[in-house]
């Protein structure tokens, strides 16, 4: 599995402290317990990982019988949003299913199918929810309003690397939802568009199979999340191993404070969540899969 657990740590360590800003990060191996911590417990902004407890607030409420996945929402000029997303381009009134709305959250990030859900759920029950299941520290704070979050993103909602870990370490076992619907979220977030944070620097690609490649097996379903200075991953990352068993690991992490506020793919928060993620997928086995990607690479080309 290559280095000690102790020297993963120390190296990511290293690579916090020479970060300009500050960074943390938490994640567990959900076959073993091990974990690896560092400031995982400190205070972070989440940008759009947010839209992760959004999310699940949804699927719980429709377990309660209150919503269904058909019912249908139209897009209006109170819930359209800049930043990220596709609706903020098409017409008012188009209508859209909670099933469309909530993928549109996640896999493209989309500030105003974010917005028609909070309106939906509410943010008290979202905060509520995340509460009541243990993450009392991830607390959505408003609805996806440029003007009034400002540069400061923990103006939109807060949470710790530790949470956004604990949350994907829940869904995965099953542990905030039916098996079925832990399983439908875990779905919406494999199709996700961004892959330039946690999975930046793994031997990762989802369009492999579909341009002949032969499949890894490594499957990951994360959110990200940026604003000005600050960027975050949350992700469930696994594999199938070479003795027959599966290595499934969750992860949250977060850089807040760099000065480099550019969105661009070079931008150096994007890198070190990278790095420190390809240590801790190292530390926990991940390393047998690239020799084995390259192998398929090369005699498929």
């Amino acid at each position: 599995m290559g280095d000690t657990r102790q020297e993963t740590i120390e190296a990511i360590e290293r690579e916090f402290a020479e970060f300009a800003g500050t960074a943390g990060v938490a994640a567990r191996r959900l076959d073993t317990g091990e974990e690896i911590r560092v400031n995982a417990d400190a205070a972070t902004a989440t940008a759009s990982t947010i839209k992760v407890p959004i999310l699940i607030e949804l699927f719980r409420q429709i377990e309660a019988g209150q919503h269904r996945l058909d019912d249908r929402l139209a897009v209006s000029e109170a819930t359209m949003a800049p930043g990220s997303g596709i609706l903020r381009e098409l017409s008012l009134g188009v209508e859209l299913s909670l099933r469309d709305l909530a993928t549109l959250m996640i896999v493209v990030s989309d500030n105003t199918a974010t917005n028609m859900l909070i309106d939906l759920v509410g943010m008290e029950r979202v905060n509520a929810t995340m509460s009541a299941l243990g993450f009392p520290h991830t607390q959505l704070r408003r609805r996806l309003d440029f003007p009034a979050i400002g540069h400061d993103a923990r103006n939109l909602a807060v949470t710790t690397p530790a949470d956004l870990a604990g949350i994907m370490t829940a869904l995965a076992t099953d542990a905030i939802l039916t098996p079925t619907n832990c399983a439908a979220i875990l779905d919406i977030m494999r199709r996700q568009h961004y892959v330039d944070l946690a999975p930046r620097y793994l031997p990762y690609f989802p369009y492999g199979p579909e341009l002949g490649y032969p499949d890894n097996g490594l499957r990951i379903a994360n959110k990200t999340g940026g604003w000005r200075g600050m960027r975050a991953d949350m992700a469930l990352i696994e594999w199938p191993r070479a003795d027959g068993g599966v290595t499934r690991y969750a992860i949250g992490i977060s850089t807040e404070g760099d000065p480099d506020t550019r969105f661009w793919a070079e931008n150096a928060g994007d890198r070190l969540i990278g790095r420190v993620s390809r240590l801790i997928f190292d530390r926990f086995g991940g390393g047998e899969l690239d020799a084995a990607t390259a192998t398929a690479a090369v005699e498929t080309d």
